[in-house]
Protein backbone atom coordinates (compact mmCIF):
# COMPACT_ATOMS: atom_id res chain seq x y z
CA UNK A 1 0.00 0.00 0.00
CA UNK A 2 1.46 3.19 -0.63
CA UNK A 3 1.70 6.24 0.93
CA UNK A 4 -1.34 8.11 -0.53
CA UNK A 5 -3.58 5.32 -0.45
CA UNK A 6 -2.77 4.76 3.32
CA UNK A 7 -3.31 8.51 4.13
CA UNK A 8 -6.36 8.56 2.49
CA UNK A 9 -7.83 5.20 4.21
CA UNK A 10 -7.42 7.58 7.32
CA UNK A 11 -11.28 8.85 8.51
CA UNK A 12 -11.68 11.51 9.23
CA UNK A 13 -12.79 10.84 12.97
CA UNK A 14 -8.95 9.51 13.70
CA UNK A 15 -8.00 13.03 12.57
CA UNK A 16 -10.57 15.43 14.58
CA UNK A 17 -13.53 14.92 17.07
CA UNK A 18 -16.46 14.30 14.18
CA UNK A 19 -19.38 14.66 16.46
CA UNK A 20 -21.65 17.57 16.98
CA UNK A 21 -22.43 17.99 20.41
CA UNK A 22 -25.43 20.72 21.54
CA UNK A 23 -24.73 21.63 24.97
CA UNK A 24 -21.26 22.42 25.84
CA UNK A 25 -18.90 20.29 28.82
CA UNK A 26 -16.71 22.50 30.91
CA UNK A 27 -15.73 24.35 34.10
CA UNK A 28 -13.49 27.39 34.66
CA UNK A 29 -10.36 25.50 33.59
CA UNK A 30 -12.09 24.91 30.55
CA UNK A 31 -13.15 28.03 29.88
CA UNK A 32 -9.65 29.34 30.02
CA UNK A 33 -8.38 27.29 27.73
CA UNK A 34 -8.32 28.98 24.14
CA UNK A 35 -7.23 25.59 22.29
CA UNK A 36 -4.10 27.36 20.73
CA UNK A 37 -2.17 24.16 21.08
CA UNK A 38 -4.66 21.27 19.80
CA UNK A 39 -7.79 21.02 18.03
CA UNK A 40 -11.64 22.10 19.96
CA UNK A 41 -13.52 19.56 20.81
CA UNK A 42 -17.03 18.75 20.16
CA UNK A 43 -18.27 19.68 24.10
CA UNK A 44 -17.01 22.76 23.78
CA UNK A 45 -18.48 24.03 20.62
CA UNK A 46 -20.96 27.09 20.03
CA UNK A 47 -23.65 27.96 17.58
CA UNK A 48 -22.49 30.15 14.51
CA UNK A 49 -24.21 33.29 16.06
CA UNK A 50 -21.88 32.93 19.22
CA UNK A 51 -19.37 32.55 17.18
CA UNK A 52 -19.99 35.60 14.79
CA UNK A 53 -20.27 37.18 18.40
CA UNK A 54 -17.31 36.69 19.07
CA UNK A 55 -15.40 38.05 16.33
CA UNK A 56 -17.86 41.08 16.15
CA UNK A 57 -15.52 43.22 18.13
CA UNK A 58 -12.92 43.60 14.71
CA UNK A 59 -16.10 44.90 12.64
CA UNK A 60 -16.64 47.48 15.13
CA UNK A 61 -12.76 48.21 15.27
CA UNK A 62 -11.63 51.89 14.96
CA UNK A 63 -8.51 51.24 13.04
CA UNK A 64 -10.91 50.00 9.71
CA UNK A 65 -12.23 54.17 9.46
CA UNK A 66 -8.73 55.43 11.41
CA UNK A 67 -6.94 53.74 8.34
CA UNK A 68 -9.27 54.72 5.46
CA UNK A 69 -8.95 58.17 7.23
CA UNK A 70 -4.98 58.11 6.62
CA UNK A 71 -5.11 56.67 3.26
CA UNK A 72 -7.22 59.53 2.17
CA UNK A 73 -4.51 61.72 2.86
CA UNK A 74 -2.03 59.95 1.56
CA UNK A 75 -3.79 58.69 -1.73
CA UNK A 76 -7.43 60.62 -2.06
CA UNK A 77 -10.95 59.83 -1.27
CA UNK A 78 -11.79 58.26 -4.80
CA UNK A 79 -8.80 56.17 -5.13
CA UNK A 80 -9.54 54.56 -1.52
CA UNK A 81 -12.95 53.95 -2.08
CA UNK A 82 -11.90 51.55 -5.52
CA UNK A 83 -9.19 49.56 -2.63
CA UNK A 84 -11.91 49.31 -0.17
CA UNK A 85 -14.19 47.06 -2.64
CA UNK A 86 -11.08 45.32 -4.30
CA UNK A 87 -10.18 44.44 -0.36
CA UNK A 88 -13.77 43.55 0.74
CA UNK A 89 -14.01 41.81 -2.08
CA UNK A 90 -11.00 39.06 -1.76
CA UNK A 91 -11.36 39.42 1.79
CA UNK A 92 -15.14 38.18 2.00
CA UNK A 93 -13.99 35.52 -0.03
CA UNK A 94 -10.93 34.12 1.73
CA UNK A 95 -12.95 34.20 5.20
CA UNK A 96 -15.67 32.40 4.00
CA UNK A 97 -13.40 29.46 2.84
CA UNK A 98 -10.69 29.83 5.47
CA UNK A 99 -13.80 29.84 8.26
CA UNK A 100 -15.40 26.80 6.69
CA UNK A 101 -12.50 24.73 7.16
CA UNK A 102 -11.75 25.95 10.78
CA UNK A 103 -15.25 24.92 11.82
CA UNK A 104 -15.25 21.49 10.26
CA UNK A 105 -11.66 20.78 11.78
CA UNK A 106 -12.02 22.75 15.20
CA UNK A 107 -8.40 24.13 14.37
CA UNK A 108 -6.58 28.01 14.36
CA UNK A 109 -4.52 29.46 11.95
CA UNK A 110 -1.20 28.86 13.55
CA UNK A 111 -2.14 24.44 13.80
CA UNK A 112 -3.75 24.93 9.85
CA UNK A 113 0.17 26.25 9.04
CA UNK A 114 1.90 23.99 10.59
CA UNK A 115 1.08 21.53 7.90
CA UNK A 116 1.73 24.23 5.49
CA UNK A 117 4.92 25.69 6.33
CA UNK A 118 6.32 22.26 9.09
CA UNK A 119 5.75 22.03 12.54
CA UNK A 120 9.28 24.07 13.29
CA UNK A 121 8.65 26.23 9.99
CA UNK A 122 5.29 27.61 11.01
CA UNK A 123 7.16 29.30 13.85
CA UNK A 124 8.60 32.35 11.51
CA UNK A 125 4.89 33.43 10.72
CA UNK A 126 3.48 32.45 14.03
CA UNK A 127 5.62 34.88 15.89
CA UNK A 128 5.16 37.72 13.58
CA UNK A 129 1.48 36.74 14.08
CA UNK A 130 1.88 36.99 17.64
CA UNK A 131 3.62 40.54 17.52
CA UNK A 132 1.60 42.13 14.71
CA UNK A 133 -1.25 41.18 17.55
CA UNK A 134 0.69 43.88 19.52
CA UNK A 135 0.54 46.06 16.51
CA UNK A 136 -3.27 46.09 16.29
CA UNK A 137 -3.46 46.62 19.61
CA UNK A 138 -1.24 49.99 19.77
CA UNK A 139 -3.06 51.02 16.61
CA UNK A 140 -6.54 50.42 18.28
CA UNK A 141 -5.03 52.03 21.73
CA UNK A 142 -3.44 54.87 20.37
CA UNK A 143 -6.87 55.84 19.37
CA UNK A 144 -8.32 55.29 22.52
CA UNK A 145 -5.15 57.15 24.00
CA UNK A 146 -6.06 60.03 21.80
CA UNK A 147 -9.51 60.12 22.66
CA UNK A 148 -8.80 60.08 26.38
CA UNK A 149 -6.20 62.97 26.01
CA UNK A 150 -8.47 64.83 23.93
CA UNK A 151 -11.30 65.00 26.41
CA UNK A 152 -9.11 65.49 29.48
CA UNK A 153 -6.42 67.95 28.14
CA UNK A 154 -4.52 67.37 31.70
CA UNK A 155 -3.79 64.05 30.68
CA UNK A 156 -0.17 63.84 28.79
CA UNK A 157 -0.85 61.12 26.27
CA UNK A 158 2.25 58.82 27.99
CA UNK A 159 -0.46 58.36 31.06
CA UNK A 160 -3.30 57.56 28.75
CA UNK A 161 -1.53 54.97 26.72
CA UNK A 162 -0.72 53.32 29.95
CA UNK A 163 -3.76 53.75 31.69
CA UNK A 164 -5.28 51.95 28.66
CA UNK A 165 -2.52 49.01 28.78
CA UNK A 166 -3.28 48.17 32.14
CA UNK A 167 -7.02 48.18 31.31
CA UNK A 168 -6.59 45.15 29.54
CA UNK A 169 -5.09 43.04 31.87
CA UNK A 170 -7.80 41.67 33.54
CA UNK A 171 -10.04 41.70 30.46
CA UNK A 172 -8.06 39.27 28.72
CA UNK A 173 -7.87 36.69 30.88
CA UNK A 174 -10.62 34.86 29.78
CA UNK A 175 -10.83 33.47 25.92
CA UNK A 176 -14.09 32.66 23.90
CA UNK A 177 -16.80 32.27 26.68
CA UNK A 178 -15.55 35.65 27.95
CA UNK A 179 -15.59 37.24 23.99
CA UNK A 180 -19.00 35.90 23.67
CA UNK A 181 -20.75 37.39 26.21
CA UNK A 182 -18.89 40.45 26.19
CA UNK A 183 -19.12 41.15 21.84
CA UNK A 184 -23.23 40.11 22.43
CA UNK A 185 -23.53 43.24 25.55
CA UNK A 186 -21.90 45.49 23.95
CA UNK A 187 -22.82 45.59 20.15
CA UNK A 188 -25.82 46.84 20.88
CA UNK A 189 -23.87 50.11 22.70
CA UNK A 190 -22.18 50.52 20.03
CA UNK A 191 -24.96 50.35 17.41
CA UNK A 192 -27.06 53.25 19.38
CA UNK A 193 -23.70 55.11 19.37
CA UNK A 194 -23.34 54.95 15.21
CA UNK A 195 -26.98 56.09 15.07
CA UNK A 196 -25.98 59.16 17.37
CA UNK A 197 -22.81 59.74 15.13
CA UNK A 198 -24.91 60.46 12.30
CA UNK A 199 -27.86 62.30 13.85
CA UNK A 200 -25.02 64.51 15.21
CA UNK A 201 -23.41 64.74 11.93
CA UNK A 202 -26.39 65.91 9.87
CA UNK A 203 -28.03 68.12 12.81
CA UNK A 204 -24.87 70.68 13.06
CA UNK A 205 -23.68 69.73 16.70
CA UNK A 206 -20.17 70.59 15.95
CA UNK A 207 -18.63 73.24 13.78
CA UNK A 208 -15.38 71.43 12.95
CA UNK A 209 -17.04 67.69 12.32
CA UNK A 210 -20.29 68.11 10.29
CA UNK A 211 -22.30 67.16 6.90
CA UNK A 212 -22.36 70.39 6.23
CA UNK A 213 -18.47 70.54 5.99
CA UNK A 214 -18.43 67.72 3.03
CA UNK A 215 -19.03 68.31 -0.70
CA UNK A 216 -21.82 66.90 -2.30
CA UNK A 217 -19.50 64.79 -4.33
CA UNK A 218 -17.50 63.58 -0.62
CA UNK A 219 -15.83 60.57 -2.09
CA UNK A 220 -13.44 62.92 -4.35
CA UNK A 221 -11.85 64.55 -0.88
CA UNK A 222 -8.21 64.85 -1.38
CA UNK A 223 -6.46 66.89 0.81
CA UNK A 224 -3.03 66.70 -0.69
CA UNK A 225 -4.33 66.59 -4.14
CA UNK A 226 -3.06 63.55 -5.48
CA UNK A 227 -4.33 62.17 -8.72
CA UNK A 228 -6.31 59.46 -9.16
CA UNK A 229 -4.55 56.84 -10.98
CA UNK A 230 -3.78 52.84 -11.10
CA UNK A 231 -0.84 53.80 -8.68
CA UNK A 232 -3.25 55.65 -5.99
CA UNK A 233 -5.43 52.52 -5.74
CA UNK A 234 -2.73 49.98 -5.94
CA UNK A 235 -1.01 51.93 -2.91
CA UNK A 236 -4.12 52.56 -0.77
CA UNK A 237 -4.72 48.63 -2.13
CA UNK A 238 -1.46 47.62 -1.24
CA UNK A 239 -1.65 49.57 2.35
CA UNK A 240 -5.03 47.63 3.37
CA UNK A 241 -5.37 44.08 1.53
CA UNK A 242 -3.44 43.11 4.06
CA UNK A 243 -3.76 44.39 7.79
CA UNK A 244 -7.32 44.69 7.35
CA UNK A 245 -8.21 42.19 4.65
CA UNK A 246 -5.96 38.93 4.71
CA UNK A 247 -5.88 39.41 8.64
CA UNK A 248 -9.81 38.71 8.66
CA UNK A 249 -8.56 35.40 6.22
CA UNK A 250 -6.36 34.52 8.88
CA UNK A 251 -8.28 36.01 11.99
CA UNK A 252 -11.55 34.31 11.61
CA UNK A 253 -10.58 31.06 12.61
CA UNK A 254 -9.92 32.15 16.00
CA UNK A 255 -13.73 32.11 16.66
CA UNK A 256 -14.85 29.75 13.61
CA UNK A 257 -13.26 27.04 14.77
CA UNK A 258 -15.42 26.81 17.78
CA UNK A 259 -18.80 26.35 16.30
CA UNK A 260 -19.96 23.32 16.03
CA UNK A 261 -19.43 21.35 12.52
CA UNK A 262 -23.27 21.11 11.45
CA UNK A 263 -23.10 24.84 11.23
CA UNK A 264 -19.93 24.98 9.76
CA UNK A 265 -21.51 26.81 6.40
CA UNK A 266 -23.34 28.96 8.48
CA UNK A 267 -20.85 30.32 10.10
CA UNK A 268 -18.68 31.05 7.08
CA UNK A 269 -21.38 32.98 5.29
CA UNK A 270 -22.11 34.84 8.78
CA UNK A 271 -18.15 35.50 9.12
CA UNK A 272 -17.86 36.66 5.79
CA UNK A 273 -20.47 39.26 6.10
CA UNK A 274 -19.54 40.43 9.70
CA UNK A 275 -15.75 40.01 9.32
CA UNK A 276 -15.39 41.49 5.96
CA UNK A 277 -18.33 43.10 3.85
CA UNK A 278 -18.84 45.30 7.48
CA UNK A 279 -15.78 46.48 8.24
CA UNK A 280 -14.19 46.79 4.87
CA UNK A 281 -16.85 48.07 3.33
CA UNK A 282 -19.32 49.70 5.55
CA UNK A 283 -16.82 51.13 8.27
CA UNK A 284 -13.79 52.02 5.56
CA UNK A 285 -16.15 53.90 3.87
CA UNK A 286 -17.97 55.60 7.27
CA UNK A 287 -13.93 56.97 7.52
CA UNK A 288 -13.82 58.67 4.23
CA UNK A 289 -17.01 60.35 5.03
CA UNK A 290 -15.63 61.37 8.74
CA UNK A 291 -12.36 63.06 6.89
CA UNK A 292 -14.51 64.59 4.65
CA UNK A 293 -16.85 65.89 7.12
CA UNK A 294 -13.79 67.46 8.91
CA UNK A 295 -13.24 69.62 5.97
CA UNK A 296 -9.84 67.09 5.19
CA UNK A 297 -8.61 68.11 8.42
CA UNK A 298 -8.97 65.30 11.33
CA UNK A 299 -8.17 61.58 9.84
CA UNK A 300 -8.18 60.24 13.13
CA UNK A 301 -11.60 59.22 14.29
CA UNK A 302 -10.29 59.25 18.06
CA UNK A 303 -9.65 62.85 17.63
CA UNK A 304 -13.25 63.50 15.62
CA UNK A 305 -15.46 61.80 17.46
CA UNK A 306 -15.13 63.29 20.62
CA UNK A 307 -14.87 66.94 19.15
CA UNK A 308 -18.22 65.62 17.23
CA UNK A 309 -19.78 64.29 20.63
CA UNK A 310 -17.99 65.35 23.23
CA UNK A 311 -17.72 62.92 26.12
CA UNK A 312 -20.02 60.53 24.21
CA UNK A 313 -17.66 60.20 21.70
CA UNK A 314 -15.00 59.26 23.80
CA UNK A 315 -17.35 56.94 25.28
CA UNK A 316 -17.86 55.50 21.83
CA UNK A 317 -14.57 55.06 21.16
CA UNK A 318 -13.64 53.25 24.16
CA UNK A 319 -16.45 51.21 23.69
CA UNK A 320 -15.16 50.35 20.14
CA UNK A 321 -11.66 50.18 21.30
CA UNK A 322 -12.74 47.35 24.02
CA UNK A 323 -14.16 45.33 21.60
CA UNK A 324 -11.66 45.02 19.44
CA UNK A 325 -8.35 44.73 21.72
CA UNK A 326 -10.18 42.05 23.65
CA UNK A 327 -9.78 40.17 20.75
CA UNK A 328 -6.64 41.48 19.74
CA UNK A 329 -5.10 40.69 22.69
CA UNK A 330 -6.48 36.87 22.43
CA UNK A 331 -5.57 36.20 19.05
CA UNK A 332 -1.33 37.56 20.08
CA UNK A 333 -1.17 35.50 22.81
CA UNK A 334 -2.45 32.35 21.46
CA UNK A 335 -0.06 32.70 18.63
CA UNK A 336 2.70 33.47 21.41
CA UNK A 337 1.36 30.56 22.96
CA UNK A 338 2.35 28.67 19.65
CA UNK A 339 5.45 29.80 19.28
CA UNK A 340 6.85 29.17 22.66
CA UNK A 341 5.47 25.59 22.23
CA UNK A 342 6.95 25.06 19.05
CA UNK A 343 10.72 26.36 19.72
CA UNK A 344 10.90 25.96 23.47
CA UNK A 345 9.11 23.28 23.87
CA UNK A 346 7.03 24.23 26.82
CA UNK A 347 3.29 24.48 28.04
CA UNK A 348 3.03 27.84 28.61
CA UNK A 349 -0.28 29.39 28.99
CA UNK A 350 -1.23 32.50 26.84
CA UNK A 351 -2.12 33.96 30.48
CA UNK A 352 1.38 33.94 31.24
CA UNK A 353 2.08 36.07 28.12
CA UNK A 354 -0.03 38.93 28.73
CA UNK A 355 2.29 40.94 30.82
CA UNK A 356 4.51 40.28 27.85
CA UNK A 357 2.24 41.22 25.42
CA UNK A 358 1.04 44.75 27.21
CA UNK A 359 5.05 45.96 27.59
CA UNK A 360 5.71 45.85 24.11
CA UNK A 361 2.57 47.44 23.31
CA UNK A 362 2.97 50.29 25.45
CA UNK A 363 6.42 50.60 24.03
CA UNK A 364 4.96 50.86 20.98
CA UNK A 365 2.44 53.39 21.79
CA UNK A 366 4.60 55.73 23.20
CA UNK A 367 7.20 55.39 19.79
CA UNK A 368 6.49 57.56 16.48
CA UNK A 369 5.06 54.46 14.56
CA UNK A 370 2.33 56.45 12.96
CA UNK A 371 5.06 58.34 11.29
CA UNK A 372 6.14 55.50 9.32
CA UNK A 373 2.02 54.56 8.82
CA UNK A 374 2.36 54.17 4.97
CA UNK A 375 5.30 52.09 4.38
CA UNK A 376 4.82 49.49 8.10
CA UNK A 377 1.66 48.76 6.84
CA UNK A 378 2.73 47.73 3.04
CA UNK A 379 5.26 45.95 3.95
CA UNK A 380 2.99 44.23 6.79
CA UNK A 381 0.21 43.78 4.42
CA UNK A 382 3.16 41.47 1.81
CA UNK A 383 3.47 39.21 4.71
CA UNK A 384 -0.03 38.92 5.47
CA UNK A 385 -1.52 38.47 1.73
CA UNK A 386 1.13 36.01 1.28
CA UNK A 387 0.81 33.41 4.13
CA UNK A 388 -3.12 33.37 3.08
CA UNK A 389 -2.11 32.74 -0.39
CA UNK A 390 0.13 30.33 0.52
CA UNK A 391 -1.98 28.10 2.28
CA UNK A 392 -5.03 28.42 -0.58
CA UNK A 393 -2.15 27.79 -3.20
CA UNK A 394 -1.10 24.66 -1.29
CA UNK A 395 -4.77 23.63 -0.64
CA UNK A 396 -5.64 24.11 -4.07
CA UNK A 397 -2.93 23.13 -6.36
CA UNK A 398 -0.79 20.92 -4.22
CA UNK A 399 -3.00 18.45 -2.42
CA UNK A 400 -5.64 17.67 -5.48
CA UNK A 401 -2.56 16.72 -7.43
CA UNK A 402 -0.95 14.58 -5.40
CA UNK A 403 -3.99 13.43 -3.09
CA UNK A 404 -3.02 14.55 0.13
CA UNK A 405 -5.75 14.69 2.01
CA UNK A 406 -7.45 18.52 2.54
CA UNK A 407 -7.34 18.28 6.61
CA UNK A 408 -4.33 19.99 8.27
CA UNK A 409 -1.83 17.53 10.61
CA UNK A 410 -0.11 19.78 13.40
CA UNK A 411 0.43 17.35 15.92
CA UNK A 412 4.94 17.14 16.09
CA UNK A 413 4.79 13.23 15.92
CA UNK A 414 3.67 12.96 12.23
CA UNK A 415 3.76 16.45 10.84
CA UNK A 416 7.17 17.24 9.13
CA UNK A 417 9.58 19.49 11.04
CA UNK A 418 9.72 22.08 7.66
CA UNK A 419 7.67 21.86 4.62
CA UNK A 420 9.86 23.43 1.53
CA UNK A 421 7.25 23.82 -0.51
CA UNK A 422 5.49 26.28 1.52
CA UNK A 423 8.41 28.02 2.91
CA UNK A 424 10.01 28.19 -0.41
CA UNK A 425 6.57 29.79 -1.62
CA UNK A 426 5.88 31.90 1.29
CA UNK A 427 9.33 33.79 1.68
CA UNK A 428 10.83 34.30 -1.72
CA UNK A 429 7.93 36.55 -2.90
CA UNK A 430 7.73 37.85 0.76
CA UNK A 431 11.93 38.42 0.78
CA UNK A 432 10.48 40.03 -3.00
CA UNK A 433 7.73 41.97 -1.42
CA UNK A 434 9.60 43.87 1.52
CA UNK A 435 12.56 45.24 -0.59
CA UNK A 436 9.46 46.64 -3.41
CA UNK A 437 7.00 47.61 -0.96
CA UNK A 438 10.22 49.52 1.12
CA UNK A 439 10.31 52.11 -1.65
CA UNK A 440 13.76 51.71 -2.77
CA UNK A 441 12.55 50.32 -6.24
CA UNK A 442 10.49 53.16 -6.82
CA UNK A 443 7.28 54.36 -6.84
CA UNK A 444 5.58 52.01 -9.19
CA UNK A 445 7.60 48.80 -7.68
CA UNK A 446 5.95 49.91 -4.47
CA UNK A 447 2.79 49.74 -4.96
CA UNK A 448 2.87 46.48 -6.99
CA UNK A 449 4.59 45.01 -4.04
CA UNK A 450 0.92 43.46 -2.48
CA UNK A 451 -0.60 41.94 -5.87
CA UNK A 452 2.56 40.97 -7.93
CA UNK A 453 4.01 38.59 -4.74
CA UNK A 454 -0.02 37.41 -3.54
CA UNK A 455 0.31 36.15 -6.75
CA UNK A 456 3.16 34.70 -7.21
CA UNK A 457 2.81 33.16 -3.36
CA UNK A 458 -0.72 31.60 -4.38
CA UNK A 459 0.53 29.52 -7.79
CA UNK A 460 4.37 28.86 -6.69
CA UNK A 461 3.22 25.51 -4.27
CA UNK A 462 1.51 24.28 -7.19
CA UNK A 463 4.82 24.98 -9.30
CA UNK A 464 7.08 23.28 -6.96
CA UNK A 465 4.39 20.70 -6.50
CA UNK A 466 5.31 19.97 -9.61
CA UNK A 467 8.99 19.45 -9.88
CA UNK A 468 8.59 16.66 -7.63
CA UNK A 469 7.21 13.36 -7.48
CA UNK A 470 4.37 12.04 -5.16
CA UNK A 471 6.07 10.69 -2.55
CA UNK A 472 8.67 13.69 -1.91
CA UNK A 473 5.60 15.92 -1.85
CA UNK A 474 3.94 13.33 0.74
CA UNK A 475 7.40 13.57 3.02
CA UNK A 476 6.82 17.36 2.94
CA UNK A 477 3.60 16.82 4.39
CA UNK A 478 4.66 14.29 7.08
CA UNK A 479 7.16 12.86 9.05
CA UNK A 480 5.50 9.82 9.27
CA UNK A 481 1.93 8.11 8.22
CA UNK A 482 -0.17 8.70 11.52
CA UNK A 483 -1.02 5.52 13.34
CA UNK A 484 -4.24 4.43 13.82
CA UNK A 485 -6.31 5.35 16.83
CA UNK A 486 -9.50 3.70 16.38
CA UNK A 487 -8.46 1.03 18.60
CA UNK A 488 -8.56 4.05 22.02
CA UNK A 489 -11.97 4.70 23.52
CA UNK A 490 -13.23 7.94 22.09
CA UNK A 491 -12.30 9.94 25.53
CA UNK A 492 -8.85 8.49 26.22
CA UNK A 493 -6.12 9.66 29.11
CA UNK A 494 -3.21 10.63 28.62
CA UNK A 495 -0.57 8.28 30.62
CA UNK A 496 2.04 11.14 30.26
CA UNK A 497 -0.15 14.27 31.78
CA UNK A 498 -3.02 12.30 33.03
CA UNK A 499 -5.52 14.25 31.47
CA UNK A 500 -8.18 13.04 29.10
CA UNK A 501 -8.76 14.15 25.11
CA UNK A 502 -10.22 13.21 22.20
CA UNK A 503 -8.44 9.84 20.85
CA UNK A 504 -7.96 11.91 17.80
CA UNK A 505 -5.27 14.05 19.54
CA UNK A 506 -2.88 11.09 20.79
CA UNK A 507 -0.22 9.67 18.75
CA UNK A 508 1.59 6.68 18.66
CA UNK A 509 5.19 7.54 21.05
CA UNK A 510 8.35 5.03 20.40
CA UNK A 511 9.87 6.77 22.61
CA UNK A 512 7.51 6.52 25.47
CA UNK A 513 7.74 2.13 24.89
CA UNK A 514 5.14 2.51 21.95
CA UNK A 515 2.45 4.31 24.21
CA UNK A 516 -0.59 6.75 22.80
CA UNK A 517 0.50 10.24 24.60
CA UNK A 518 -1.54 13.29 23.95
CA UNK A 519 -0.06 15.91 21.19
CA UNK A 520 0.64 18.35 23.96
CA UNK A 521 2.97 16.01 25.54
CA UNK A 522 4.76 15.18 22.14
CA UNK A 523 5.28 19.02 21.27
CA UNK A 524 6.65 19.36 24.94
CA UNK A 525 8.96 16.23 24.74
CA UNK A 526 12.43 17.66 25.19
CA UNK A 527 14.66 14.21 25.28
CA UNK A 528 13.31 12.24 22.11
CA UNK A 529 15.37 14.22 19.56
CA UNK A 530 11.77 13.16 17.16
CA UNK A 531 13.45 9.25 16.66
CA UNK A 532 9.60 9.02 16.00
CA UNK A 533 10.41 10.78 12.53
CA UNK A 534 12.72 7.88 11.32
CA UNK A 535 9.59 4.93 11.93
CA UNK A 536 7.17 5.03 8.94
CA UNK A 537 8.96 8.12 7.09
CA UNK A 538 7.38 8.29 3.85
CA UNK A 539 9.94 7.62 1.38
CA UNK A 540 11.33 10.90 -0.22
Amino acid sequence: MDNVTELNQLPESEIYDTRVIEKRAGGQEVAQDDYALRRVPSTWRWSAWDCVWALSGISTAMAFPLTAGLLVIFYGGAAVLVAVLLTCIYAAAGVYLNARKAANEGAVIELISKHTFGFKGAAFEIVIYGFLGVLYFSLEGHVMSAALSEVLPALPYWASAALICLLFIPLSLYGMQFLTRFQSITAWIYGLGVILVFIALFSGWSKEVSSALAQRDWWNINPNGVPFSWRSVLGAFGAMAGVLGAIMVLLCPATARFARRDQAGKTAALMSLFGAVFPLGLAMTFGVYLVAASGGKIPDPGVSLPRLLGPLGLLLVVLTQLRVNVINVYFGTTALENFASQIFQTKWSRIKLIAPFMICAYLLLISPFLKYFGTIMTILSVFLVNWASVIAGELWFVRPRHGIPQWAEFRRAYAASYNWIGMISMWLPTIAGVVMGSGRLGTDMQVLAVPVTGVAALVMPGLIGALLSRNRVVAQYFARIPARVAGLQEIHACGRCGESFHRSDFVLCPFNNGAYICSGCCAAEHRCKLVCHGEGRPQA
